[in-house]
């Protein structure tokens, strides 16, 4: 996942998501390694290439502005759209484009000019920064994601997806072949897992569930995919 930070002074590069969870994941599971979940932190020259925005709020202007102008141009060769005017005019307000509620057939449209406004931003006070830590968690919680997690002997890894995402989806995060050929996922939460105290016991506890492609993952799952390609 890839963060443009605009508006502060943030150490760039790649920072892993401190998740206090895989720690006692790993005691139950007897994985040998934790892999957590990275955001990568660019400057704000990649602001059209980037998955969500870290921003100071008084550079929620420049954002504003930045997408602002497409529409300008837009309706200059389309002056009657009614999609690009209410866009111009929410952005003439300072009201990102996050904030507007569209139509799904409006969202396709806008999603093919890779505004900065509809991409997740998570604001920030230039004065009152938290830590490193705490400024990833926050833009990963704030950006509208949540960690799924998947075990065996060699690896415990977290991994990103946005919130209503099915696991059918979840499974082309892990690899293509997992979608490809999804059959069916076992899934068992965190806090489920934790209380059960092991996978045996969980099971025996009816805590683990079969679920089919359309089970939304929620924060904290523990996945296995079942699939044949």
């Amino acid at each position: 996942m890839k963060i443009a930070v605009a508006g502060i002074d943030f150490p760039l590069g790649k920072k892993p998501i401190a998740d206090e969870r895989l720690e006692r994941l790993k005691e139950i599971v007897h994985s040998l390694k934790i892999t957590p979940i990275q955001i990568e932190f660019v400057d704000a020259d990649n602001l059209r290439d980037c998955d969500g925005v870290l921003c100071e709020g008084a550079s929620k202007l420049d954002l504003v502005l930045s997408d602002l102008e497409i529409f300008e141009t837009k309706l200059a060769s389309e002056p009657e759209n009614p999609l690009f005017t209410r866009c111009k005019e929410s952005l003439e307000k300072e009201i990102i484009l996050s904030e507007v509620p569209f139509e799904e057939a409006d969202k396709k449209i806008l999603s093919g000019l890779n505004l900065v406004t509809l991409k997740p931003i998570a604001f920030v006070k230039k004065g009152d920064l938290p830590s490193v830590p705490e400024i990833t968690k926050l833009v990963f919680v704030d950006c509208g994601f949540i960690s799924f997690f998947t075990a065996n002997e060699k690896e415990l890894r977290a991994w990103q997806i946005k919130k209503q995402t099915t696991i059918y989806e979840a499974a082309g995060c892990i690899h293509s072949d997992l979608q490809r050929g999804f059959i069916k996922a076992e899934v068992v939460n965190y806090e489920d897992l934790v209380k059960a105290g092991s996978l045996n016991q969980a099971k025996a506890k009816g805590l683990v569930q079969l679920v089919d492609r359309e089970y939304i993952v929620r924060d904290g799952d523990l996945v296995q995919i079942k699939f044949n390609v």
